[in-house]
């Protein structure tokens, strides 16, 4: 048997994993962690981690720094009662990181701004 395989630059020993440093993990209803969507961009990572949905009512979401290899966001749900007695989820989002924590702010006050133009702009049609 034949072990001495050629390799190259992905399988050699020097060959750098290059992993992207920000990536959305979702819990399935088994309670598995999912990888999703990755960037190296912190904006993006935020941004996509704002709009992430999560994979059943409740589940939980993370967004994990793999370079500082800790979460620095994720989702926490509230459930209250509506006046029918009905139990409804509430999402908040919880940063564990003070530069993600403004730059989710920014974020939020860039769509807000993007929705009032939106419905002036309705409004005037």
């Amino acid at each position: 048997m034949k072990t001495n395989h050629m390799t190259s630059s992905i399988t050699s020993p020097d060959a750098e994993a290059t992993a992207a440093r920000y990536q959305i993990y979702r819990q399935n209803r088994a309670g598995l962690f999912l990888p999703g969507y990755r960037t190296d961009s912190t904006p993006e990572a935020v941004e996509a981690f704002l709009n992430q949905a999560p994979a059943f009512d409740g589940g939980e979401v993370r967004l994990f720094d793999h370079r500082d290899q800790r979460m620095v966001a994720s989702v926490e749900w509230r459930t209250e009662k509506t006046d029918f007695g009905f139990p409804v989820h509430h999402r908040v989002n919880r940063f564990h990181d003070p530069m993600v924590e403004r730059l989710a702010a920014d974020v939020l006050a860039r769509e807000s701004l993007r929705e009032s133009v939106r419905h002036s702009l309705l409004a005037g049609v």
